[in-house]
């Protein structure tokens, strides 16, 4: 029996020690240029509960030039498991070995120990990296980021295309359609009416790509169609067309998502974007054209809801409560023009704050017109859709005392007049889910106080530093200091007021910097 535990528990050791591949695209980022390609990262779990993260031959190319770096090795990483997430998070300096292939020249062993910082993500059978390695001797820090982690909509570069199609007795038609993004040719509702609306094929790949900024080739063309009985906007969504009516107008036409749907497009990708973070904001670069301008009618439209996965459509029925959304983002007055142009479109979270919803999917929804059927031949062309994600301090206060100029810079020096504590320091971040930490070191003459906020996609971080120099001054019955005029009255929690009440002690602080603790006689 002792032999067969013994045996069980070696198994067991076994079983822990098995690495687990994850292969995914992994994208290198070097001195504002962007490469993306597909790699493998191997995660064990050692026998203390830690983590060890391979990335072995890793190389990159930019242009016609591969830069080989070597097997990048990060072990004994401390792991935390919340809501099913197992959150990886380390700084490590270490020495990068050459990779497998001899004939190559590794770079990793010529740069000595190198300075790493890593964070990850494990959700069920994904992981999601992001890794800053600083190269010293090139002064450069190359940025490393695997995987997607539900913070992006998959190809949102429009890269890549697959030809969708639609059918009807022995009659096909088919497009070029962007992956994970879906028009007519796989719409729902009625079958007549999705074979007329996408019998003429409206999304097309382009290589028109003439704008500042890019790494890719190809960009997506969405047209509109003139049916004869009506216009079909050009349109294109993250989720599902439904054509319900001949009636460009009616309620019966809609895009809509339902992450319960087993239903999959002819690339097996599903009809709807899974989203496990917060964004602040929409960014898409678009050129709009409009075949016969409308007055009246004269933009095309961008929109974008984050729901809890569960059933949603937009237009939303009219007078219809929707409960289960996070929050929208919308453009609707996107203006023709011959060149391209970047929309940064912001969340509105607050509007549905009531609703206490999680994040889970994401609708977006780009069409050649703002109104249904309103338009003529009309063409958008969509390229380098990302949502940001921000994270900055909105506003800090230490002791009562708010910091000021928090955008000018990332150093500041302030006086203080009691003790410095977690309680007493007041940090908002301009990201919704961006996340704060800080620490509070005492020094002989205050304290030195570090902030970080890293955003809610992992990928950037913004760091502070407030030297808080504590203030002495002794209690004073001065009602005045001279000729200078008072700037500011604090209470001794540090707290500006209006005013004082009588028989307390508050400071004043003068024109000329000088603070006096003063009592108000009753």
């Amino acid at each position: 029996m002792k032999k067969i535990f013994t045996l069980l528990s070696l198994a067991m050791t076994t079983l822990m020690a098995m690495a687990t591949d994850y292969t995914d695209e992994l994208q290198v980022i070097v001195n504002g240029v962007s490469v993306t390609q597909e790699a493998t990262i191997s995660v064990d779990q050692n026998a203390d509960n830690s983590y060890k993260l391979s990335l072995k031959n890793f190389a990159f190319g930019v242009g016609t030039s591969t830069t080989y770096v070597g097997n990048i090795v990060l072990d004994n990483v401390e792991g935390e498991t919340s809501n099913g997430v197992t959150t990886l998070n380390t700084v490590q300096t270490i020495t990068i070995t050459a990779g497998d292939d001899a004939t190559k020249t590794w770079l990793g062993p010529f740069l000595g120990e190198v300075p790493i910082d890593m964070v990850s993500e494990i959700r069920g059978d994904q992981l999601y990296t992001v890794i800053d390695i600083y190269m010293a001797s090139l002064n450069q820090t190359i940025k490393v980021v695997f995987g997607n982690g539900g913070y992006q909509i998959p190809n949102s570069d429009f890269e890549s295309f697959h030809k969708a199609s639609v059918s009807m007795g022995g009659y096909a038609s088919y497009s070029d359609e962007p992956d994970h993004w879906h028009s007519f040719m796989s719409a729902s509702g009625n079958p007549v009416l999705v074979y007329m609306a996408g019998y003429n094929p409206h999304t097309f790949i382009c290589e028109d790509v003439t704008r500042p900024g890019t790494s890719g080739t190809k960009s997506v063309m969405v047209t509109s169609v003139d049916m004869g009985i009506a216009i079909a906007n050009g349109t294109i969504t993250t989720g599902r067309l439904n054509t319900g009516s001949t009636t460009a107008a009616s309620e019966d036409n809609f895009s809509w998502l339902d992450m319960d749907s087993t239903a999959v497009d002819e690339n097996g990708d599903p009809f709807y974007a899974a989203l496990n973070g917060q964004p602040d904001s929409l960014c898409v670069w678009v050129k709009f054209n409009q075949g016969t301008p409308n007055a009246e009618h004269p933009y095309a439209t961008v929109n974008a809801i984050i729901t809890d996965g569960t059933y949603y459509r937009d237009p939303e029925i009219s007078g219809k409560s929707y409960t289960n959304v996070l929050a929208k983002a919308n453009n609707s007055k996107i203006e023709a023009s011959d060149n391209w142009q970047r929309l940064s479109i912001p969340f509105d979270y607050a509007s549905y704050e009531t609703n206490n919803a999680e994040a889970k999917a994401i609708l977006v929804t780009i069409s050649t017109n703002a109104d249904a059927g309103m338009g003529s031949t009309d063409t958008i062309y969509v390229d380098d859709l990302s949502l940001i994600y921000n994270c900055k301090l909105a506003s800090a206060t230490i002791n009562g005392t708010p910091i000021e100029g928090l955008s000018d810079g990332n150093e500041f020096e302030i006086n203080v007049y009691e003790p410095v504590t977690d309680e007493s320091i007041e940090l908002v971040a301009n990201g919704k889910g961006a996340k704060i930490s800080k620490s509070i070191e005492a020094t002989t003459d205050g304290y030195n106080i570090s902030i970080t906020v890293d955003a809610n996609d992992l990928k950037s971080s913004e760091q502070y530093s407030i030297k808080a120099k504590r203030v002495n001054t002794g209690v004073s019955t001065v009602e005045n200091n001279g000729s200078q005029e008072v700037e500011a009255i604090y209470n001794l929690n540090g707290q500006r007021v209006d005013g004082m009440e009588n028989g307390s002690v508050f400071i004043k602080k003068y024109s000329d910097g000088k603070t006096v603790k003063t009592i108000k006689a009753q």
